[in-house]
């Protein structure tokens, strides 16, 4: 009996448990083709060949960039505007009223004009074969023409419909590949495949190292991903299939550092019979060059006695060109491509009529939306000064928000021009200041130089210093400020002024410089003294900060015992 009964109770328990099994095996069974599905559906794509594009494929270096840029006709590749300013040379100037594009590099100016067959190079007629082109409002430009310019080289592949960019100064490696493989579209084996690749064929690629897989360029001109250990790196991508450098232009030749600079002003050209021993100076500044109009011409104020006297110094002459401070005619003037190359081609004729050494730009009172264009006159003018190995040096203010004498300098895209920018680290207070004070406190210009030392490299920045010292005059009625006033005048002069007054002299540690005062009547008179304690410490700053060197405004303005600390303090 109670083996039955045993029997009787364990039967249902069984059958409890197969359909638990069974229940467990069908959905194991769905989970396998849910995972089945997933991976074919997440691989599938993998399976599938895909086209290269449609239109005239660009590839910069192993990156796919599409179509659109590029169009091919005759013998010639045309870029558009956008992606030249995009994938090869941002600094690309389109004038767009006179239909002139200018290209600088490092050692070249390309002037090219719409339609034209004509072109310059560094101020030269060229002859073209094929002409920049507007079309329905879009410019493009001969590229196998500019591709020396911009050293790079420019291949077109017909079979694929590709043009391939390689800039010179990007290295790649040359590989191989080693076993039958596919190019697919991204690194791994879900993305679609271009073509099918066989061992032997030869590969462009960038990066040595990756996460199993990397990006290739054929020599076909296609681009994409294969596994790593398909291929094997063989070398460095052969140096002819990159274009040739261009001669570069000789350097220019600037004094042993540091550099000591003085602007001569010249109205008129000074007596140099009267000039005196300056111990360290290197460089002289004459005021000679200054813009007269909006066309780009010169008032030339030049003094060939000057240049003679100068080279019996052993002086060099970077010749000072400005704007004349007239911020309407500097509009117009930089807003043409033709009256900025009229500009220069004057500049660089009396460089060679009076064998100067450099320019050094002067442009000031100029709004700031202006800026950019100035830039472009500084990045047309430095390739022709390489070229006839002149330096060239550009003036600018601190670093502020005034609108016309600080907002438009792109102090970084200069010096990248320029071989030196010269920081003007003086009128902190100017004559027109409501509030008498320091030409150049020494915490003012730390705190500017600091500013612009960002922007500026500096071995390629000199600094401005002031050899004037303005009088303050507060007037008074009964006890009751009205008006200031001030005038500038020279360290000799001071000295003059305040032993005929009974004049206070204290420290102003605020500034760090000496401080005079003195009355006439109920006026006062303030002074914050540029002298020989002020002009040493702005010359240790400027060790301090390794910059090239120091520029006076102006001789004639210091004392003779300037010149011995410099000497003292430069040596």
């Amino acid at each position: 009996m109670r083996p039955a009964l045993r029997s009787r109770v364990h039967k249902p328990f069984s059958k409890q448990r197969n359909r638990y099994l069974l229940r467990f095996l069908l959905i194991l069974a769905a989970l396998f083709v849910i995972a089945a599905v997933s991976l074919y559906a997440y691989f599938s794509p993998g399976l599938r060949a895909v086209g290269w594009g449609e239109g005239t494929i660009l590839v910069v270096g192993n990156a796919k960039k599409g179509a659109g840029h590029v169009r091919v006709e005759d013998r010639e590749i045309y870029m558009a505007v956008g992606p030249l300013r995009q994938f090869i040379d941002p600094h690309f100037f389109w004038d767009e009223a006179e239909k002139t594009a200018v290209i600088t590099t490092e050692n070249r100016v390309i002037h090219m004009h719409s339609e034209q067959l004509t072109a310059e190079v560094n101020l030269e007629p060229v002859e073209l074969q094929f002409p920049l082109q507007e079309e329905d409002g879009n410019l493009y430009l001969p590229l196998l023409f500019l591709s020396d310019f911009y050293n790079i080289s420019v291949t077109h592949h017909p079979e694929t419909g590709t043009v391939v960019i390689d800039h010179a100064d990007e290295p790649a490696y040359l590989a191989e590949v080693m076993s039958r493989v596919r190019l697919r579209e991204g690194p791994g084996l879900r993305y679609p495949y271009l073509a099918e690749l066989e061992p032997g064929e030869r590969l462009r690629l960038e990066e040595k190292t990756g996460r199993g897989w990397c990006l290739v360029r054929t020599e076909k001109g296609l681009t994409g991903y294969l596994p790593l250990k398909k291929i094997a790196i063989r070398g460095d991508y052969p140096p002819s299939a990159v274009g040739q450098k261009p001669e570069a232009a000789p350097a220019v030749e600037l004094p042993p550092p540091p550099l000591v600079m003085v602007w001569e002003f010249t109205y008129p050209n000074p007596n140099v019979d009267q000039i005196g021993s300056m111990p360290s100076l290197q460089v002289v500044s004459p005021t000679w060059f200054h813009l007269a109009d909006s066309g780009g011409a010169i008032q030339n104020l030049a003094d060939p006695a000057y240049v003679q006297w100068a080279r019996e110094r052993g002086y060099q002459i970077w010749a000072m060109v400005s704007n004349s401070s007239n911020p309407d005619i500097t509009a117009a003037f930089l807003s043409s491509s033709e009256s900025r190359k009229n500009f220069i081609k004057q500049l660089l004729i009396f460089t060679r009529l009076y064998d100067l050494d450099g320019l050094n730009l002067d442009f000031e009172n100029f709004h700031y939306s202006y800026g950019a264009l100035y830039t472009q006159l500084v990045r047309e003018l430095a390739p022709l000064c390489r070229a006839e190995g002149l330096v060239l040096s550009v003036d600018v203010t601190m670093v502020s928000n005034e609108p016309y004498w600080s907002r438009g300098f792109e102090r970084g895209a200069l010096a990248e021009a320029a071989d030196l920018i010269i920081l003007m680290a003086y009128d902190e207070h100017w004559a027109g200041s409501q509030q008498p004070g320091p030409v150049a406190s020494l915490p003012w210009v730390e705190r500017g130089l600091n500013r612009v030392l960002e922007e500026v490299p500096a071995e390629k920045l000199v600094l401005g210093v002031p050899f004037y010292t303005r009088v303050w005059q507060v007037e008074s009625q009964g006890g009751s400020e009205v008006s200031v006033g001030s005038r500038a005048l020279s360290m000799a002069r001071i000295e003059e002024l305040l032993a005929t007054r009974e004049s206070v002299l204290e420290w102003d540690n605020s500034a760090r410089q000496n401080k005079a005062r003195y009355f006439e009547g109920e006026d006062e008179y303030l002074l914050w003294l540029e002298d020989a304690v002020s002009m040493r410490q702005r010359l240790r700053l400027m060790r301090q900060y390794d910059l090239a060197g120091v520029a006076g405004w102006r001789r004639g303005l210091e004392k003779p015992e300037i010149w011995e600390l410099f000497a003292e303090e430069l040596k």
